[in-house]
């Protein structure tokens, strides 16, 4: 295993030094017989858990929380969900409540705000959780149930939030080609990693296929895991009865789980406060460093789909901000909604994909460990906080991603304290600097095919791709066609670098090598 960092004793640290004392999780399986609880009653449950976690006094810990912050539901809306966890904990609302904006790199977000507070003497104990209940709420859809959960009324005071530098998540070419959801943006990711990798696509199927079995495993040993199975690598990568394509090369269980009811919580605070209240110093987790940034805005106009400089420039910020080497870092969880964030995130931080001395989740990630929304990072936290406590002096990475490979944070922790103060750095400005690339809306022209997906409906069936091409200057472009013979042959064969024809944005014409291909699989010759 990597080595460990043990420089350092707790009596030494700093009076207003940030440190993680709790945390909890909450998995909820409906139960036919019991309404099901709503997200505040669920994230107030995980606070509970992460108050008795810190070995402390639980009730003490939550009266004197001076800040209570949630991680942005997807599931059911408030206008502020700090307020009504604080009723469903029977608790006076502390004095700074805080919503997140959407991004599954908000739950770091919010810690890293919470650690700097905390250190600055602006915060005490800081209350961070996150809940879903996706799983109920369709349940009950279902079976036209009406849920009597909290409705907000326009006289509560909307919490604080930080926006996100721009609404808009796509651009117009992406949404004009039907590039909506992540389940249309990471398919284009992946395939561009099997461009850049020169694997066939069987070849890069039963990679993925490895890679998540992988994480499966990870996920029988997790006892919050929603979907903790025995899968092979051969059944996650093959469409079956049970595992239909949804995009290609993604089957269902390539994707993530948001079909969940799930909730996990976060207790910041000063190891000054946590002298104070008696918590054991075997229960502290110590946040080291942790940088942010975001990579071109939109998708179309980063240099290369199969890369992220961001979360690259993210690590080696932090790294240097801890003072430590890669190799120094015994635990991981890379950010998992589908196996192309974790590729991209590995490459970046030169970890090796498959490496089984060093699993790249702590949980099982997203797919077998559940993806709640925006609140996997709390998740991770939690299990990563419970997994350096049982090995005390080695340190632990994550990252977190938000939007379409978009946002992005790092962050480095470990039971031993940091050796300089707990920093929040961006790379934004090298970021920023990086080769960027400019749309071709509605070109007309012979392209090169970067990359594509094919999205299937609730059938299996194929029923729309979405192609990325290149035009001899560089600039990208954005198509669709649901022409069944070219989309057998996008998911048969090796069709990257090819030659299409765009008329105004729209597939016209393929070059003869896709023609023939088309030809020769509708002959049954290949």
């Amino acid at each position: 295993m990597p080595g460990t960092f043990t420089s350092g004793l707790h009596s030494s640290v700093a009076r207003s030094t940030p440190v993680i004392v709790g945390v909890g999780q909450w998995t909820r399986r409906p139960d036919k017989d019991v309404m099901p609880s709503e997200p505040a009653a669920m994230m107030a449950e995980s606070l509970r858990r992460a108050a008795d976690d810190t070995g402390g006094d639980p009730n003490r810990i939550l009266r004197e929380a001076t800040g209570l912050w949630t991680v942005e539901t997807a599931s059911w809306q408030y206008r502020n969900a700090p307020s009504a966890v604080s009723e469903a904990l029977g608790i006076a609302p502390p004095r700074h409540l805080v919503t997140s904006t959407t991004g599954g790199e908000q739950p770091q977000a919010l810690v890293n705000r919470a650690a700097l507070a905390i250190a600055a003497g602006d915060h005490d104990i800081v209350l961070i959780a996150g809940g879903e209940a996706f799983r109920s709420i369709r349940s009950a859809g279902t079976a036209g149930i009406e849920l009597p959960w909290t409705e907000q009324s326009s006289s509560v005071r909307v919490a604080e939030t930080h926006p996100d530098p721009r609404p808009e998540a796509s651009h117009p070419c992406e949404l004009a080609a039907g590039a909506v959801l992540p389940t249309d943006y990471y398919p284009l990711f992946e395939n561009a990693l099997r461009g850049a990798s020169g694997r066939t696509i069987a070849e890069h199927q039963s990679t993925l296929g490895a890679l998540w079995h992988n994480f499966s495993s990870v996920a029988q040993s997790n006892p919050h895991a929603w979907n903790a199975i025995d899968a092979n690598a051969r059944q996650i990568a093959t469409v079956g009865a049970d595992n239909r394509m949804i995009s290609f090369p993604y089957t269902k269980l390539l994707n993530s789980n948001i079909w969940v009811d799930m909730a996990a919580a976060i207790v910041v605070c000063s190891v000054d406060k946590a002298r104070s209240l008696g918590i054991p110093a075997d229960r502290w987790v110590f946040p080291l460093a942790s940088a942010e940034s975001h990579d071109h805005w939109f998708v179309t106009e980063r240099d290369q789909l199969h890369r992220s400089d961001a979360i690259g420039l993210n690590g080696r910020e932090a790294l240097a901000s801890a003072s430590i080497d890669i190799d120094d870092v015994s635990y991981i969880d890379l950010y998992s909604c589908f196996p192309s964030a974790v590729q991209i995130a590995a490459n970046a931080l030169g970890l090796p994909v498959l490496d089984p001395d060093r699993p790249l989740t702590v949980t099982g990630g997203l797919t077998f460990g559940g993806g709640p929304g925006n609140n996997y990072g709390t998740h991770s936290l939690a299990t990563m906080t419970e997994t350096l406590r049982k090995d005390p002096g080695a340190m632990g990475l994550m990252t977190s991603t938000g939007m379409f490979l978009t946002k992005h944070a790092v962050a480095l922790y470990s039971t031993t304290p940091p050796r300089e103060q707990f920093r929040v750095t961006s790379p934004q400005q090298a970021v920023d600097a990086c080769p960027r690339r400019v749309p071709a809306e509605n070109h007309s022209g012979t392209v090169h095919l970067e990359t594509y997906t094919v999205r299937h409906d609730q059938r299996g069936l194929p029923e729309r791709a979405i192609i990325v091409g290149l035009t001899a200057d560089g600039a990208r472009t954005w198509s669709r066609s649901s022409d069944q013979d070219l989309m057998a042959a996008l998911e048969t064969e090796d069709l990257l670098g090819s030659s299409v024809r765009l008329s105004h944005g729209r597939v016209t014409e393929i070059s003869d090598q896709v023609e023939e291909t088309i030809s020769m699989s509708r002959k049954g010759l290949r």
